[in-house]
């Protein structure tokens, strides 16, 4: 869509429990940079260099810090109360608007688009500008589910005009397949709520690198398994226990920790001791994640989003070794398809070695790259670049304030 100049646009993401939110937002940021709009990435200073490294112009805000417990949190009860002490809190919400509300006064954007930052949209409704909530409706059934709820009722407690208290924003844009994360899912009750805090729910697609879509799907690959289990130090015991497995395989072992300074240093002795007399790779984080996946025979994932939809998009097998409810549901979804396989929290070093070599050389990689081009075709990023230039439009036309 041609609009009249080109767009200020603000994507604000949670970043300090997964990288996954900042690693969309950055993606979806240097489309609207290649379409001709200035962009800004608002986050932690952890993640600053993940963003000025890919060109963009990053803006400083606080960020909580992470909190693997949620994880094994069931009972909604408990894990309301839970929340109200972390994502719903008071002060935390507080911290966030201000901050949200400082950037946009200060950056002045045309839109606003957040991915796990609760604030942001209701900081953009106080400044009179159109929003949008990159959501995995995944994350409806747990942790959300219980979240959501909390988070509404601090914003009344906090005082907020209830024309702003809207934290998915005037769209949630799901950056998946409706195949992979569909609506259908969502529980009734939560899923009526959502829709009541927000005018529409939009599959976009994947949020794939630009630099993923012309990459031809590499046929042969090279004898490298790819070990990403993201960051926070809740995966270290299957850590070492896949790379053990993997450590007989014959195969070079390329891995993620996550994880950076002393602690990470002392996990990269591990992964050291427990690799054996296998060659392996070990980075804190890496900044050709994408290429690295495109390059492996296959991938052992956690299951969560991101990390899922970079091995599907490069027709890359997977093993997942999922812990919080969203990578189990990601993880069957994917293995119900063909495309993946996955192992249990207690599965012994063995199974787990099975599960990998067969993932190393599957029968049927033609499905891989057949699924993998047809998720390219999607193109999330390019789909969310016209939504938000559709909605500006008309917010000009509706008489928005810029």
């Amino acid at each position: 869509m041609t609009v009249s100049r080109p767009l200020r646009v603000l994507f604000v993401a949670f970043s300090r429990s997964s990288l996954g939110h900042v690693t969309r937002m950055r993606t979806a940021a240097l489309r609207f940079a290649a379409a001709g709009h200035e962009v800004a990435v608002a986050a932690h200073e952890e993640v600053r260099e993940l963003i000025e490294r890919a060109g963009l112009r990053w803006i400083g805000v606080d960020e909580i810090g992470p909190a693997p417990a949620w994880r094994g949190m069931d009972d909604t009860a408990t894990l309301r109360a839970f929340a109200r002490t972390r994502l719903a809190s008071p002060t935390y919400m507080a911290s966030c608007l201000g901050d949200e509300l400082r950037v946009i006064d200060a950056f002045e954007p045309d839109a606003v688009v957040s991915d796990m930052r609760n604030t942001a949209s209701v900081a953009a409704s106080m400044r009179g500008l159109p929003s949008f909530t990159c959501h995995n409706l995944r994350l409806f059934r747990h942790p959300m589910h219980a979240v959501l709820p909390e988070i509404l009722a601090t914003l009344d407690e906090m005082g907020v005009a209830a024309e702003h208290a809207r934290p998915l924003g005037d769209a949630v844009l799901v950056p998946d397949l409706p195949l992979l994360d569909p609506l259908s899912e969502v529980p009734a009750e939560t899923a009526g709520l959502v829709a009541s805090l927000t005018a529409e729910i939009r599959h976009l697609g994947p949020l794939v690198p630009a630099e993923l879509l012309d990459r031809p799907l590499l046929a042969e690959r090279e004898p490298l398994l790819n070990v990403t289990l993201g960051g926070s130090g809740t995966g270290d015991k299957d850590l070492l226990r896949i790379v053990s497995a993997a450590s007989g395989l014959g195969v070079r072992i390329a891995v993620t920790l996550g994880v950076d300074g002393p602690g990470g240093s002392a996990l990269a002795e591990q992964v050291r001791a427990a690799a054996g007399n296998a060659e392996v790779e070990i980075a804190a984080f890496r900044h050709d994640a994408v290429d690295l996946m495109a390059r492996s025979a296959a991938a052992v994932v956690h299951g969560g989003h991101s990390s899922m939809i970079e091995g599907l998009a490069c027709a890359t097998p997977l093993v997942f070794v999922p812990q919080s409810n969203e990578q189990r549901g990601n993880a069957a979804r994917v293995a119900g398809l063909g495309l993946g396989t996955v192992v249990a929290g207690d599965d012994a070093v063995e199974t787990v070695a099975t599960a990998i070599r067969a993932a190393l050389d599957p029968p049927d990689r033609e499905a891989h790259a057949a699924f993998a081009t047809a998720m390219r075709s999607a193109d999330g990023a390019g789909a969310m670049v016209e939504v938000v230039e559709r909605a500006v439009a008309l917010h000009r036309i509706g008489g928005g304030s810029r």
